[in-house]
């Protein structure tokens, strides 16, 4: 059984369709890459698996369970957590509070909330800014504290809406640690990122969207070499380069 399946995902806004019958399965311990140009849907895929837009049709399964049509913070009590295009940390309160947030998901106890949170600091390289205010941290170390916020709610799959876009070469690989790190706790994850060096090198399987469509999904190897991903979004350049070498 797969962790996470959608069937038939679809989402209209008015005369647009973002997402197009859309088929996914992610399974448990796997890295999953979502990729395609801009517009192509797949932050509008998050948004509906996460319960934050409902669905125009199709269904969402989670460990064999339909939580199609959940509000968001139900979907994330089920065990899916995700981070967003757009750091959203809360600017005005230390690096510890942000955390403790996501940890109150699973816990009404401060002290247990604390905890967790101290747990999460350590496990994402954060622990030295604990007292810092979220607002006044880098844009490499916000996107640290979003994927540390959401990993403090305790997911069985966290899903990462372009964790590494903007960061340094040296952030970036940081960034992919992390995410190693992650999985190899026992959290499944599902990322959408442009950066294609980061993404191929990761990932289980690569799902590609084009228009809301899904128009390829298989290894990276493969989808590297498929004339219509090539098409719609890698480029013959990128192409090229990945022959060369």
């Amino acid at each position: 059984m797969a962790l996470l399946e959608v069937k038939e995902l679809t989402k209209n806004f008015g005369g647009l369709m973002a997402n197009d019958h859309i088929d996914l399965q992610v399974n448990e311990g796997e890295i999953v890459g979502l990729i395609g140009p801009n517009g192509a849907g797949k932050t509008t895929l998050f948004n509906c698996i996460a319960g934050f837009y409902p669905v125009s049709g199709g269904k969402v399964f989670f460990k064999g369970e339909d939580i199609t049509g959940l509000l968001s913070n139900e979907v994330c009590l089920k065990g899916i957590a995700r981070t967003f295009q757009i750091v959203r940390v809360f600017k005005d309160l230390p690096v510890l509070d942000n955390i403790m947030v996501g940890a109150f998901n699973r816990t009404h106890s401060t002290a247990r909330a604390r905890k967790k949170a101290l747990e999460v600091l350590e496990f994402c390289g954060l622990m030295g800014k604990k007292n810092l205010l979220a607002g006044g941290l880098t844009i490499a170390n916000k996107k640290r504290l979003e994927v540390a916020k959401a990993f403090a709610t305790e997911p069985a799959l966290l899903m990462l809406d372009e964790a590494m876009a903007g960061l340094n070469q040296t952030e970036t690989a940081e960034a992919v640690e992390l995410v190693k790190k992650i999985r190899k706790s026992g959290v499944t994850v599902l990322l959408v990122e442009h950066v294609m060096e980061v993404v191929m090198p990761i990932s289980n399987r690569v799902v590609v969207l084009d228009y809301g469509r899904k128009i390829a999904e298989d290894t990276p190897e493969r989808v590297i070499h498929n004339e219509e991903v090539i098409k719609a979004y890698l480029g013959d350049k990128y192409h090229a380069s990945r022959r060369a070498n």
